[in-house]
């Protein structure tokens, strides 16, 4: 159904994509694999003619016999969204958030004068019945606001599928999902593709969800389609070196040092914790209800040991990590660290604050892209009591970057001239500047290709086995968790529902949540073996 032939694409004389090529069939689900800047979406928009000006393409992409490299602006207008969908990465960005639900996949139909407005309000309403939403619970009046990430991203899939397109493109549809939800999204691909007969593209660097769904896959490197094939073939004979080392790192587990954590002397003590937020009055002079976001959280973590907190959206790991912060005022409870106590009543201390840091999810929205590297990280400096001169925080600055693997230059240049695992690398030397004792990693590496996740989980080893540094890592990834953690806590509802050692929990997991939680991660081995036992894809994660 489609067939890429020698596409090469250059920006301005750059080369960026050299004769790639590959086959979809129909019903097919086609999985491109490759790390950041490999070419994997802008072979997307090559294919879908959204490329920037300035840029040349050369070869052939056949859909259906009809070379799209020959059409117009105005023909491919046409093509987009009634031929080819696509789903997009981060589903908030690809949602207009002043129009509703309903209007934006009624959209779809209404530009392509597919139906008249009546008609597409009814269209948008059976596809986001198609796609789990459904009318009674999900008005078509709904904002995006007003849904969950993975909701969000349904309505996404249900603008790319109104028209019940030919190809369906999705670029990384779930890396910002927890893992529940990220199979729940994968399974609705699935189905789709089974009940219309569409193709889909998987763009992903998740091997494991590629695993369980593809039929064919591609591997691409620097431009270029390096090893491709059957799915079960490639998996299993892996002849690309570069292939060999993705699957390397996917599975990766850091060495720990053999400095051992001090459990015995607490660092961190979370007590009977509870966090409210007030819900809008139902009637005028109604009483005011509230949401228990955290509901009495209890944990602990000593000197030098790394932690794990997992759970869905949702469960409240982001609030409590307010909490512990400090950026929200908690209404029962205690937080105690090395001695200082973060309560109901009072605010966190200018020492409190010195002995941890934080690491977010996104390097580059946590940074002021107008300022140089040295700038950046040294901003924890105004939490100390005596600041260190302009040569002293210039040692410092390049010491902490040397400390996460970059270069004493970097600092002074700017955080955009950076590749994603590169500006974590600075995320996490401004958190370690002034020495804190604990660090909290929110979703740290859930955007990370493998080989760069495998990086920064050496670098998070080796600074806990030479500094002592404890950790709490939170993320939606449980094969990292497992990989990086001595303890693991399950949250679910603003409970923790169970906690223990890391290896007896993912091994012997007791709670039915956690169980849940276990079953949905994906796995490349666990999804080889099932294929191998059904001898095709499976439905879902």
């Amino acid at each position: 159904m489609l067939n890429v032939t020698d596409l090469d694409l250059s920006i301005n004389g750059l080369p960026i994509l050299r004769r790639v090529g590959f086959d979809i069939g129909e019903g097919e689900v086609f999985g491109l694999i490759g790390e950041s800047g490999s070419g994997k979406t802008m072979t997307a928009y090559g294919i879908m003619g959204l490329t920037p000006v300035g840029t040349e393409r050369g070869g052939s992409v056949l859909l259906d016999g009809d070379n799209l490299l020959q059409h117009s602006e105005q023909e491919m207008c046409a093509v987009r969204g009634r031929k080819i969908g696509m789903v997009f990465q981060e589903p908030m960005t690809a949602l207009n958030p002043l129009k509703t639900i309903g209007d934006q996949v009624a959209e779809t139909a209404l530009v392509h004068g597919a139906t008249d407005r009546s008609e597409a309000r009814e269209l948008a309403r059976d596809t986001l019945e198609r796609v789990g939403l459904p009318s009674a619970r999900f008005p078509l009046e709904r904002y995006p606001h007003e849904l969950s990430g993975g909701q969000r991203q349904r309505v996404v899939i249900a603008m790319a599928i109104a028209l019940r397109p030919r190809l369906l493109i999705a670029d990384e549809p779930t890396t910002a999902l927890d893992v529940t939800t990220q199979a729940q999204i994968i399974q609705l691909l699935r189905k789709l593709v089974r009940e219309d007969g569409m193709a889909l593209m998987l763009i992903t660097h998740d091997l494991g969800v590629v695993a369980d769904v593809a039929d064919h896959i591609a591997i691409m490197k620097d431009g270029e389609v390096v090893e491709a094939g059957e799915a079960m073939t490639v998996f299993r004979t892996m002849t690309h070196p570069y292939t060999q080392r993705l699957f390397e790192a996917s599975g990766h587990v850091p060495a720990r040092g053999e400095r051992g954590a001090d459990t015995t002397t607490q660092l961190l003590e979370v007590r009977d914790v509870v966090r409210d937020y007030p819900l809008p009055r139902t009637t005028l002079f109604g009483e005011r209800r509230h949401f228990r976001a955290v509901d009495g959280v209890s944990l602990k973590i000593g000197r030098g040991e790394t932690v794990g907190l997992v759970g869905e959206s949702g469960c409240g790991k982001s609030t409590l990590t307010r909490a512990i912060l400090g950026l929200d005022r908690i209404q029962g409870g205690s937080i105690l660290l090395d001695g200082d106590v973060i309560d109901a009543e009072q605010e966190i201390t200018a020492g409190a604050r010195r002995k941890m840091q934080v690491v977010f999810q996104d390097p580059y929205g946590s940074f002021n892209p107008r300022h140089k590297v040295e700038r950046l990280v040294a901003e924890p400096f105004h939490l100390l009591e005596e600041r260190p001169d302009r040569d002293e925080r210039r040692a410092r600055v390049e010491t902490a970057l040397t400390n996460v693997g970059l270069s004493p230059a970097d600092a002074d240049k700017y955080i955009h001239e950076f590749s994603g695992g590169q500006r974590q690398r600075v995320a996490i030397a401004r958190a370690l500047i002034i020495e804190p004792e604990l660090i909290i990693l929110d979703e740290a590496v859930s955007a990370l290709d493998v080989s760069i996740r495998a990086q920064i989980l050496d670098l998070l080893a080796d600074l806990t086995t030479r500094l002592g540094i404890s950790y709490l890592f939170i993320a939606h990834d449980l094969s990292v968790v497992r990989a990086i953690t001595d303890r693991v806590l399950v949250m679910q509802d603003g409970r923790i529902v169970e906690e223990g050692d890391t290896d007896i929990i993912f091994s012997s997991p007791q709670h039915p949540y956690t169980q849940t939680l276990l079953a949905a991660t994906p796995s490349v081995d666990r999804a080889l073996a099932r294929r191998l036992g059904t001898g095709g894809p499976v439905d879902g994660a």
